[in-house]
């Protein structure tokens, strides 16, 4: 497929493209904006919330990276790939009304071309300017803990603190990239959760569950209903997972590294995701868990790709549908998502955890290790079909120490209450049983006919011996520019 011209940032499609929908028209004016809410502290201090986030366990981060501030442009303005829409292979470029190009924010005119180096920047850039096309350039090291031009620190003081003051809501139409600094470093994001879209109701004090299902008995379109966030793209970013300094409970964290919500036609593409400095082995005492996801696609999100990108050191790390049955009335029939070109490198669980979505894997790189003993990093479970989901992997590669390959089923891959499972042309490789090929369906009966699908765009198959070095290469940030 032909990929659209753009000229002053408007998207022209030929004749053979004329099908195909722009995303931001799927965009409406009641699309709503949460930014106000987010990137702005209260420093409030701990309490409980909702019998939730007790006081004694408020711990702040126990190691604070090296930073990588920038002040100046090495690109000196000169746009490259900022505009470019996604590519058409993925979940992310189709919709109910058909094939879709997400442009994020392509079409930006002058004025919403921001280039930003401190988080109160980027928090501006994007109140400034809601919901019109958008492209936000991040050079440097966000981190909302830091304010007045990134020279004074203070730690998150509460849960309600971190959730408001050390979040970005990303509105529709968004275009937000990593531009590497002068020394040639991607542009990181530490302790800052980003989050693209948000489980809305539709009134003032409202409940989310009741007003969609009000408005699905009244018999309008879901796809209306105007608390969707759409058309947007993430590249080319490092994104450390933030240390939740007052978690939930014992077992529970609150704050993921990426969390799509109630968004549709979404493209994640060139990030690296990890818990950075501050892995969960550095927590103490009975609150030892301190991140939760490293990126989660929930809460009815629809048509979202995740590709090339780095998945490191993470308990966590990738989720599709956060509920089972209590969530069949936002998620039955949606979260389509795509994963492609990935790379799992000691991340050691949900690689990924999908309910409900109807979830295309192919082409990506698993590596770990079930023998050491760094639990930050120690391989426990890889992909995991659960409740409603219906999966189709393809030619992935498995390389890991310490797994037999008559472990492979059951530890890589394992799966319960699903309506469809499908996995083929795999290679297994290990230093316990050498290099096997493997079909990966682990004895799960093929689905139904009822619950056969094939991906609606056009995509390339790699061999699974070819992922092995293409993956490596190219996966995570600071490789487009």
């Amino acid at each position: 497929m032909k990929y659209p011209l753009l000229v002053a940032g408007i998207v022209l499609a030929s004749s053979a493209q004329a099908a195909i929908i722009d995303a931001r028209t799927l965009t409406g004016a009641s699309t709503p904006l949460q930014t106000a809410q987010y990137g702005v502290r209260n420093y409030s201090a701990p309490v409980l919330v909702n019998g939730l986030h007790d006081p004694a366990s408020y711990a702040a981060a126990p190691k604070l990276p090296v930073w990588q501030f920038a002040a100046a442009d090495p690109t000196g303005g000169v746009l490259t790939f900022e505009r470019d829409p996604a590519p058409a292979s993925g979940w992310h470029a189709q919709s109910r009304k058909g094939a879709v190009l997400v442009t994020g924010g392509g079409a930006a005119i002058a004025n919403r071309v921001y280039t930003v180096y401190n988080g109160q920047q980027l928090v501006a850039a994007i109140n400034q300017a809601g919901n019109d096309p958008k492209i936000i350039r991040v050079i440097g090291h966000i981190d909302l803990r830091w304010s007045q031009n990134n020279t004074v620190f203070r730690e998150y003081t509460s849960y309600s603190d971190q959730k408001y003051g050390g979040s970005i809501a990303l509105p529709s139409n968004t275009t937000l990239v990593g531009i590497n600094d002068a020394q040639g470093r991607p542009a990181r994001i530490t302790g800052t959760a980003l989050l693209i879209g948000g489980e809305l109701p539709l009134t003032a004090g409202g409940d989310p569950e009741t007003d969609f299902k009000k408005w699905i008995a009244d018999g309008k379109d879901g796809e209306d209903y105007p608390t969707w966030t759409r058309n947007v793209i993430v590249r080319n970013l490092v994104i450390d997972t933030p240390w939740d300094v007052n978690p939930e409970d014992s077992d529970n964290a609150y704050a993921d590294g990426v969390t799509v919500s109630r968004g549709q036609n979404i493209y994640l593409d060139h990030l690296t995701i990890s818990d950075g400095d501050t892995p969960d082995s550095l927590a103490t005492g009975t609150y030892d868990t301190r991140h939760d996801g490293a990126l989660d696609v929930v809460r009815g999100s629809d048509y979202v790709t995740i590709a090339n990108s780095y998945f490191g050191r993470h308990h966590k790390t990738t989720l599709v549908g956060n509920g089972d049955s209590g969530r069949a009335w936002s998620d039955e029939g949606r979260l389509h998502v795509t994963f492609n070109g990935n790379w799992w490198n000691g991340a050691t669980t949900r690689l990924p955890l999908n309910r409900y979505g109807q979830v295309h894997l192919f082409n990506n790189l698993i590596t770990g290790s079930t023998s050491t003993k760094d639990a930050d990093v120690k391989f426990e479970s890889g992909t995991d079909a659960r409740y409603r989901s219906n999966m189709l992997l393809e030619n992935q590669y498995y390389n890991f120490t310490g797994l037999k390959v008559t472990e492979f089923c059951g530890k890589a891959i394992k799966g319960k209450d699903f309506i469809g499972f499908r996995s083929s042309g795999h290679i297994f490789t290990s230093d316990k049983s050498g290099t096997s090929a493997v079909d990966g369906q682990c004895g799960y009966a093929l689905p139904p006919a009822a619950s056969l699908w094939t991906p609606p765009y056009a995509y390339t198959l790699q061999t699974a011996t070819a992922t092995l070095t293409a993956v490596p290469a190219n996966a995570g940030a600071g490789k487009l520019q």
